[in-house]
């Protein structure tokens, strides 16, 4: 929201009119509770002159600003804080962002979680992207924001999850939580069953939101601290045939030392994490393609489980079968709390 300039010629009583009607014109078409104002007062001030100036000035404001915009103020739980900056001539304004919680499944390859930004050029755009600044024509959070941001009258939200899937791997079971973060709303009140309708409607056949509801933004740290094993079904090319024996000795659980995948170094530190992984299920699609569900521990990267990920995965599928093995198709189907 774009700061409002104003001209100081000393506190009185034309300043303050003058202030309330150009924040009252700025918020005008918000939708909010409560507000608070705080007053950063000119540096060559003593401490005693601005404090006295703000026992004298400020609450002065606030009861003409809570005429003019018939909203009361509240410093506890405010939906917008109004900053008079007096050594700038400017006030800044500050929405508080709107939280939804939900859960959401992905039923489609290529969709990752996030917006995609090119690698190369950090979204400006280049060759590599085509210049279009993004690897991914959409995205999750692209596909919920794009029908909430209407709603709320706002032009930007970011979806924080509770872990993330490669793009390339659906989420099914029950979905995977996230917390939509509506980013300076103008409206505030939506309701969210309505929302979540015209998502899945929308949408049908590429995601579905489940269970959507308003939150606090605490929430996105209690869902990011989550570490719940999850259950895989992972669709795997074996460099030769295996048989039913083979399959049979699979079926164990396992403590893996797993070093930070060659395909993420450039974004992970360069570790050796010890998880559990357990083989719950297996069977034979043909000659040379086997089915695995695969109960693992939060944090272990399920594809190089498979293939070994040149040794830095110990042990891995292809390590136990002696032979070379690729996960061709990964589906999360489970996640157990």
């Amino acid at each position: 929201m774009q700061p409002v300039s104003f001209e100081f010629r000393g506190f009185n009583h034309e300043l303050v009119e003058q202030l309330a009607e150009r924040i009252s014109k700025a918020l005008k078409g918000y939708e909010f509770k409560g507000f608070l104002v705080g007053c950063t007062f000119e540096d060559y001030l003593s401490d005693e002159g601005k404090e006295m100036l703000k026992k004298k000035f400020q609450p002065v404001l606030v009861r003409r600003l809570e005429e003019g915009l018939g909203v009361k103020a509240d410093y506890s739980n405010a939906d917008i804080e109004i900053l008079v900056n007096f050594n700038q001539d400017l006030v800044y304004f500050i929405v508080r962002s709107i939280y939804i919680y939900g859960r959401y499944k992905k039923y489609v390859r290529g969709l990752p979680q996030t917006k995609y930004y090119c690698f190369k050029c950090k979204g400006k755009g280049c060759a590599y992207c085509n210049y279009k600044g993004v690897l991914s024509e959409e995205s999750v959070e692209e596909l919920i924001a794009k029908h909430a941001l209407p709603m709320f009258f706002a032009k930007y939200a970011k979806l924080h999850g509770a872990g993330r899937e490669d793009k390339d791997v659906r989420m099914l079971g029950p979905g995977r939580e996230f917390v939509l973060e509506i980013i300076e709303p103008r409206k505030r009140s939506v309701d969210l069953k309505k929302l979540e309708k015209k998502i899945n409607k929308a949408e049908k056949g590429k995601i579905e939101v489940i269970g959507l509801q308003y939150c606090e933004k605490e929430k996105i740290r209690e869902i990011k601290g989550k570490r719940n094993d999850k259950v895989y079904s992972a669709l795997i090319v074996c460099g030769k045939e295996v048989s039913d024996e083979e399959l049979k000795e699979l079926l164990a659980e396992y403590n893996v030392r797993q070093r930070t995948p060659q395909r993420v170094l450039n974004r992970r530190a360069d570790i050796v994490r010890e998880k559990k992984a357990k083989i719950i299920e297996a069977k034979k699609k043909d000659s040379n393609t086997i089915e695995l569900k695969i109960r693992a521990e939060a944090g272990l990267y399920i594809k190089e489980f498979v293939s070994g990920d040149d040794g830095r995965t110990k042990p891995s599928i292809a390590e136990l079968l002696g032979i070379k093995c690729e996960c061709k198709e990964l589906d999360v189907i489970d996640i157990i709390k």
